[in-house]
């Protein structure tokens, strides 16, 4: 049976392809670059603009980043969103379908794998070339199966991790198959991160000879280690969270395209019921969308979020973030759902930041240690 990539090219693994995607995205992240390259836009109405991390902007330079994007869809007529929050996750429930592809400067656009969609990250040189060409040519990569057995009774990061470091590099410049029943919220998730190995990018399929098994049922809770800088943070290291017990942490944040969707934060809300934030501990919710937060405000978790002395952030990827809301000193420690770990990514140089599940930031919400 071919692989899913091959049947979606109508190619087999080797061969030249050529694809004019249906979405190019931008965003206020590392992408933003490309606006400086770009000289003239093939299809303008397959262009997506989206400021989605530094909301509300945080500093000088995200206000200068944000006039720069929304004066080049102006120019271009591209479309251009604030304020609906990550990207991805906005992409993912409102606008790609099965069997698209799409293209950005990102490097988790593999979470369009989970419906279907063809997700793939590029360099900002090569998405130049995209927005101005409106094609993109590449050699189809192969395919790595991964099955997945069992039944999750933790978090589908920890599967996510716990998939990872077992491909480690076997899986660069490849793509990962997956295979197995799961949650959409699930599918999302493991679809979203695993490309974090260096992998072409992530889809799921239907039953296939796997060449790599994972039994679901054996999966503990994980944590992604601090790194140097984003160069790095592929090899990162990922261990179990009881390899780093006992680590003193400082601040947690829930949020991301790992934590912030409604699911996660039901699943927080329920982890605090009976609990209490440890005593100088700062708690940061995120959610992920718009559409995320009116959810989790009519059923009443923002509340609740509140009562339990969090603190609630503007909708968005706040993964990165050197300036504004949610930001940790020199010295300090912060766990995350986000997917960053690299050095600075969350506030100053030589602050250290360690990226695990809902479940291990509620834990370390009431204890101060992972």
């Amino acid at each position: 049976m071919a692989a899913m990539i091959e049947s979606m090219l109508g190619a087999p693994a080797g061969s030249i392809v050529t694809v004019r995607p249906d979405y190019t995205v931008i965003t206020d992240g590392p992408s933003n670059r490309v606006t400086e390259l770009v000289k003239s836009v093939a299809a303008p109405e397959k262009v997506v603009v989206i400021f989605d991390h530094d909301v509300p902007t945080g500093s000088p330079e995200a206000a200068f980043t944000w006039k720069r994007i929304h004066t080049f869809a102006h120019t271009y007529s591209c479309k251009f969103v604030q304020n609906v929050g990550i990207g991805y996750n906005w992409m993912m429930n409102e606008v790609v379908k099965p069997g698209d592809i799409v293209i950005g400067g990102g490097r988790h656009a593999s979470i369009y794998g989970s419906v279907g969609a063809l997700g793939l990250n590029v360099t900002v040189p090569e998405l130049a070339r995209v927005i101005e060409g409106g094609y993109y040519s590449f050699i189809v990569p192969q395919t790595i199966v991964v099955e997945l057995k069992g039944e999750l009774e933790g978090s589908a990061m920890d599967a996510a991790m716990t998939i990872m470091k077992k491909l480690g590099s076997s899986a660069k410049g490849k793509v990962i198959e997956l295979v197995g029943s799961l949650s959409e919220h699930d599918k999302a998730v493991i679809c979203g991160m695993v490309c974090g190995t260096g992998a072409f990018t992530a889809l799921w399929s239907e039953s296939k000879a796997a060449d790599v098994t994972v039994d679901l049922s054996e999966v503990v809770p994980m944590v992604k280690m601090p790194c140097d800088d984003r160069e790095a943070q592929e090899q990162a290291a990922i261990l179990p969270r009881s390899a780093v017990r006992g680590v003193n942490v400082n601040a947690g944040q829930i949020g991301g395209i790992a934590g912030g969707t409604i699911a996660d934060l039901r699943k927080a809300a329920a982890l605090m019921e009976g609990r209490k934030l440890a005593c100088g501990f700062r708690l940061s919710i995120v959610p992920a969308t718009s559409k995320d937060y009116l959810m989790a405000l009519n059923e009443g978790l923002i509340e609740k979020f509140i009562d339990f002395n969090a603190q609630i952030g503007a909708v968005g990827d706040r993964s990165v973030t050197w300036q504004g809301p949610g930001v940790i000193d020199k010295g300090e420690k912060l766990i995350t759902t986000g997917l960053y770990t690299f050095d600075g990514c969350m506030g100053v140089k030589t602050s250290m930041v360690y990226s695990a599940s809902v479940e291990s930031v509620m834990e370390a919400a009431t204890t101060k240690a992972i």
